[in-house]
């Protein structure tokens, strides 16, 4: 399956909605459609992702929400620069597991400006063509950490921050966002995701068995 351009999906919601779930069953379906795809997510195993992590477990207390910030976006440009804008070059589907949005939320939520936000990482970050966000309650997302995972949420999954996360991800209005129950079993949202997914790239394919065009 060959598309006439590269096409960005991203995948996004609160901690527990399921996304990295919806993420990876998406990319195997289209591996198996052969379709030439990469599965990809933030914050990544760069020096700076790695940082992110740290922070995620035990330092974020002594850590501004600028500083945050300045690692997710210097994490943000080795991603686009090492693999995203390749791929999407070479007319691949990438599927990013969090991308830009989930900074507008997560660090908006810690008192800065999502549409300064937004800006700075417009203009270097590509636009996505297809964004999911995947809608669940704070409480239920938080369960699914503790039960569904047997973890105990990290220092970016609290509740209280966790509600201003969502406000934040609710108010987003671009057009090319898709919103998905996330309490839905997982197979009926994957068919919704698979279903949306099939309508926006079906126009981008190349019919190889189509004659070349002529030039007469």
């Amino acid at each position: 399956m060959i598309l006439k351009k590269g096409f960005l999906i991203v995948f996004e919601g609160i901690d527990g909605s399921g996304k990295t779930t919806q993420a990876r069953m998406l990319y195997d379906t289209l591996c198996k459609r052969h379709f030439d795809v990469i599965l990809s997510k933030e914050p990544t195993d760069s020096i700076y992702g790695q940082k992110i992590k740290e922070l995620a477990q035990s330092e974020r207390a002594f850590t501004s929400p600028e500083d945050e910030y300045k690692l997710f976006i210097n994490d943000r440009k080795f991603h686009v620069e090492t693999l995203i804008r390749p791929a999407l070059n070479e007319k691949k589907i990438v599927i990013l597991d969090r991308y830009y949005f989930s900074t507008i939320a997560y660090q908006g939520a810690l008192g800065l400006d999502p549409e300064e936000i937004r800006s700075e990482n417009a203009l270097f970050a590509p636009e996505p063509d297809l964004i999911f966000i995947i809608n669940i309650q704070p409480g239920r997302g938080l369960n699914r950490i503790r039960d569904g995972r047997n973890e105990a949420p990290n220092l970016f999954e609290q509740e209280e921050s966790l509600r201003k996360v969502k406000e934040i991800f609710d108010s987003m209005k671009d057009s090319y966002i898709v919103r998905i129950d996330g309490e839905k079993c997982i197979a009926d949202i994957h068919r919704d995701v698979l279903e949306t997914t099939g309508k926006m790239i079906g126009h981008l394919l190349i019919d190889e068995k189509s004659p070349p065009a002529s030039h007469d």
